[in-house]
């Protein structure tokens, strides 16, 4: 499956990397040097980035994920990661990267309501704009105490967890993905689903309830740790993958009409931007949710411009309208 995904995304991405080529050297390889100071500012225009609406409200194509700024780092079997993370990432840096970015055109967050959300409220004291999606799970009495909070403190959408809306469906308790949907829009935000298992948003779909957005993995298996043949679990067990079969969301996907975030792109810092974004874009995502460093922000908006210019142009072979 793995060789298919190449040839296909190979074939489908023959113009984009056109696009995208030229913001690496061959000397990057597959990794991203840090920029910092006078070559961060010059690494990436200012100009807005594409826009796209959920619901009544309109977000950036490009988002900015929360794992790395709350230490999730997915490093496999490194121990140390997460502690790196955390020590890089002070409440200072935190508000600097969200300034860099939004300075850049993110201008959307999406972190869990229960993560130290601290410096995006203490970004948006100082004037930032940044929007935030909060991802919540179920909690409390009537299971929605984090979709409370999630409004109090001012998120633009909320969206349940992958991990949750599959363990509801995996205990044939989905109906409660269909009241947390419901609960959302009745506190006027609009309301997402998120998954890596692909059957989430089958059985929503199915079931007919109607959310706002989905919130979906998606990445290529052209990675060294990439799940092997008898791997049939939706998230790999030794944290390698989180989008089991790419070719069967991208099919399913073209024919869900709702805005769809995919997120694990990178295939959590396995593959490249430069052919991840291209590959996201192309197989139909409305937007894309990415954890980057501070360093990483100007160089990958310019991707996300570049590769936005050829994927929403005359001459697109991307796979599924635009729903967003």
């Amino acid at each position: 499956m793995s060789r298919q995904i190449s040839r296909r995304a190979f074939v489908q991405s023959t113009l984009l990397a056109s696009v995208a080529m030229p913001l690496l050297s061959p000397a990057q390889g597959t990794s991203q040097r840090p920029l910092t100071g006078e070559a961060t500012a010059q690494a990436g225009d200012r100009e807005p980035l594409p826009q796209g609406r959920i619901g009544s409200r309109s977000f950036s194509r490009l988002m900015l994920g929360g794992n790395l700024l709350s230490g999730h780092a997915h490093a496999r079997d490194l121990a140390y990661v997460r502690d790196l993370m955390l020590a890089y990432h002070t409440e200072a840096k935190i508000r600097q990267t969200l300034e860099l970015a939004e300075s850049h055109g993110i201008d959307t967050m999406n972190s869990w309501v229960m993560d130290n959300n601290k410096p995006l409220f203490d970004h948006w004291k100082n004037g930032g704009k940044m929007k935030w999606i909060a991802q919540v799970r179920l909690a409390g009495a009537d299971g929605f105490d984090q979709v409370r909070r999630a409004v109090a403190e001012g998120a633009s959408a909320i969206h349940m967890t992958g991990d949750a809306a599959e363990n509801l469906l995996y205990r044939e308790q989905f109906d409660r993905v269909g009241e947390m949907i419901q609960f959302i829009r009745a506190q006027g935000l609009p309301a997402g689903v998120g998954a890596h298992d692909l059957k989430v948003v089958m059985e929503s779909e199915r079931r007919l309830f109607d959310p706002d957005f989905y919130v979906k993995t998606l990445h290529t298996h052209d990675y060294f740790s990439a799940p092997r043949g008898g791997e049939t679990e939706a998230v790999g067990r030794a944290d390698n993958y989180w989008c089991l079969d790419p070719e069967a969301v991208v099919k399913f996907m073209a024919q869900v009409r709702k805005p769809w975030i995919a997120f694990k792109i990178l295939a959590a810092g396995a593959l490249h931007p430069r052919n991840a974004f291209p590959y996201a874009f192309q197989s139909g995502a409305d937007f894309i949710l990415v954890g980057l460093f501070d360093w990483q922000i100007a160089e990958n908006a310019s991707l996300a411009r570049r590769v936005l210019r050829v994927t929403m142009g005359p001459n697109s072979k991307r796979a599924r309208p635009w729903c967003a």
